[in-house]
């Protein structure tokens, strides 16, 4: 593991013997958004004599290293950004604190309902949200020079572009995570909510009557307006679009550094409405900085989460890498960038992917529901989506 021990005056300190007390942050962060936190942790010592000791560690493993090596005093204080998904199965597991107490009041109301929902659990905040991320209508200005208005103005464009190798409108269908947006806008869902808050997991609306319909609009972008072939998968879309043969793709921020490489001219909207009024919007991720239960210095930890995740910081890292603010505030002040305020305006209407353990059965039955609609343009919809439930119910 590659360790970075950032300090001001680090030779002075270390004569002294201060370097042991440190404190640890484990995240995946690399290139700009690693020099990022560099800086912020060196504006941090700057400010409170605290050097922090930063261990680049792969977003895959953070999880079970912390499982594992947090009760034997050998994880580090802080993580992140951890996404919020991942955090329900370590506070189950007993190796996060809660953060609450260390949460103002100011910092909770800047926050979206959606970055607070997503970072609580079992009624406790296990973590401080820094920022947010999904899918959008992403779009080559150059072969769609206006906005569509609504939905059926983007699929009459992208069936007016879609000629021999240039297509109108791909993403990776069949992927769950992508294919949300068309079930819950409709008006399907993971798993209710009840007055406290809480995930009922008895009850799931991804059978109800609209998430049929919702999966019946994904079977009409294949079969009925010619869209999106079979085998159509995010490297086919991405690879498409940044040659310049793409006209709108749904994908994340994660994918306009690479387009902008390859010289795309692209800006980012929420997909249109129906002319009937539906709203789009699909799963969401809120990323942030969660604390160890088992640090032994949880106030040096908490301020440091806390000046990451302040708005001057969200502003540096949005500014830097593209990062969308999970502060109102900071949003706010990036709203000038139209890339940003784009996927912003999207996510607006989008929910935070259930952060429960039990989300971990829903993938996989919902994923091979969809292929099983996709591939059967005869198959019930009603009847695939059941199975798929009663599979999860069963789990």
């Amino acid at each position: 593991m590659k360790k970075v021990l950032l300090t001001l005056a680090a030779a002075a300190l270390l004569s002294l013997g201060l370097a042991q007390n440190a404190l640890s942050v484990w995240t995946h962060f690399g290139d700009t958004d690693l020099e990022w936190l560099q800086s912020q942790a060196e504006s941090f010592q700057g400010a409170f004599g605290v050097p922090v000791e930063i261990t680049r560690i792969e977003l895959g493993e953070i999880k079970q290293k912390m499982l594992l090596s947090a009760p034997q005093g050998e994880a580090a204080c802080l993580v992140m950004p951890i996404p919020h998904d991942q955090l329900g199965e370590m506070a189950a597991g007993g190796v996060l604190a809660d953060m609450s107490q260390y949460a103002t009041a100011d910092y909770l109301a800047d926050l979206t309902e959606q970055a607070r929902s997503a970072f609580t659990f079992n009624g406790k905040l296990f973590g401080l949200p820094l920022y947010v991320e999904g899918p959008a209508l992403i779009i080559n200005s150059d072969l769609v020079p206006e906005d569509p208005a609504t939905y059926e103005e983007m699929i009459a464009k992208a069936q007016e572009l879609t000629d021999g190798d240039t297509f109108g409108f791909l993403y990776h269908q069949g992927n769950f995570y992508f294919d949300y947006n068309w079930l819950n806008s409709f008006g399907g869902y993971v798993f209710s909510r009840n007055d406290a808050g809480d995930y009922d997991v008895s009850d799931i609306g991804l059978a109800n009557e609209g998430a049929v319909q919702g999966a019946e609009e994904l079977r009409k972008l294949r079969y009925e307006y010619g869209l999106i072939p079979a085998g159509t998968d995010t490297a086919v879309a991405e690879g498409l679009f940044n040659e310049g043969s793409l006209g709108m793709i749904y994908n994340g921020p994660w994918s306009i550094a690479n387009s902008r490489a390859a010289g795309v001219n692209l800006r980012v909207i929420p997909i249109p409405p129906t002319e009937s009024g539906v709203q789009f919007g699909g799963f969401m991720g809120v990323q942030g900085v969660l604390m160890n239960e088992f640090c032994a210095d949880k106030t040096t930890a908490a301020n440091f989460a806390k000046w990451l995740t302040r708005p001057d910081a969200q502003v540096e890292l949005a500014q830097l890498s593209g990062r969308i603010p999970a502060s109102q505030g900071a949003a706010a002040q990036v709203s000038d960038d139209p890339v940003i305020s784009g996927f912003a305006a999207a996510l607006a209407n989008a929910v935070p992917m259930p952060n429960i353990p039990e989300m971990g059965n829903v993938w996989g039955p919902m994923g091979d529901a969809i292929t099983v609609i996709l591939d059967n343009p005869d198959s019930s919809a009603s009847d695939t989506l059941n199975g798929a439930v009663n599979q999860i119910q069963g789990n």
